[in-house]
């Protein structure tokens, strides 16, 4: 009896000293490891608030530039409008339109064009680090729709080359057609579409800022609290392996004691 005694007294001291020394690591590395993981989180929050910031910019852009067309696709149609009652300055009028669709609107739709792709590479970055915090189901958030990002940038692919198809039709010498109208027509409706779409996804950007605010409220001023939660775990576990040494000790005592 007194051989099983000092045997479970073995164990048990063995047992609780390993149990100390782990949850007294514990504690104390739970504290080592805060810094780097605060500093790391930090950082993914500013990743991801970097890349809206350029999502925002480039939409503003973006929108920018559509404006500039739409006004000067209206003073296209103001002067085409003026052309038709005045037919001696037809001539020069025409050539004016085209150099104004030319020259000052297909290059506002081909920079809208150029900020979208920067928009989408800031979208890609966003959705990319959303997706790794969503690895943890508390961490989840919703980032952007790339696919209607995608569709904008297929309408400006088209509004492009069509934008100089209505250049080229203001500047042929013989009139006689509502080609031209029927064009023009058709691109202001593109423009006017795309700054819809292009209000729209500028709303998606501001709710998905606002979510990973929310994400970053409800995570950074948690971790301290946390690690506080589980080093005083730790060092309660640590006091409850000491208190089983001391039994062990008491057992192994007095398995000592009752040999004959």
């Amino acid at each position: 009896m007194q051989v099983w005694t000092r045997i479970l007294a073995g164990v048990t001291f063995l047992l609780s000293a390993a149990g100390l020394l782990l949850s007294l690591g514990g504690g104390v590395g739970v504290w080592i490891v805060k810094g780097p993981v605060t500093a790391r989180a930090t950082r993914v929050f500013e990743r991801i608030e970097a890349a809206l910031d350029i999502a925002d910019q480039g939409l503003g852009h973006v929108a920018t530039s559509l404006a500039r067309a739409t006004d000067r696709l209206d003073n296209a149609r103001e002067e085409q409008r003026k052309l038709s009652q005045e037919p001696r300055r037809r001539e020069a009028a025409r050539r004016f339109l085209a150099r104004t669709v030319q020259q000052r609107v297909a290059p506002e739709i081909g920079d809208a064009h150029e900020q979208l792709h920067v928009v989408a590479e800031a979208a890609v970055v966003v959705n990319s680090v959303l997706e790794d915090l969503g690895n943890f189901p508390i961490l989840s958030v919703t980032g952007l729709d790339l696919d209607r990002l995608a569709e904008i940038n297929g309408r400006l692919v088209d509004v492009g080359p069509a934008a100089w198809e209505l250049s080229r039709l203001f500047g042929e010498s013989q009139p006689g057609s509502d080609a031209a109208d029927v064009q023009l027509s058709q691109v202001e409706r593109s423009v006017h579409a795309m700054r819809g779409l292009v209000a729209q996804y500028e709303s998606q950007v501001t709710q998905v800022r606002q979510r990973t605010e929310e994400l970053k409220a409800r995570t950074l001023p948690w971790i301290t609290p946390a690690a506080i939660v589980v080093s005083s775990l730790c060092f309660w576990i640590a006091l409850s392996q000491l208190s089983l040494l001391f039994h062990a000790r008491s057992w192994w005592r007095a398995g000592a004691s009752s040999r004959p």
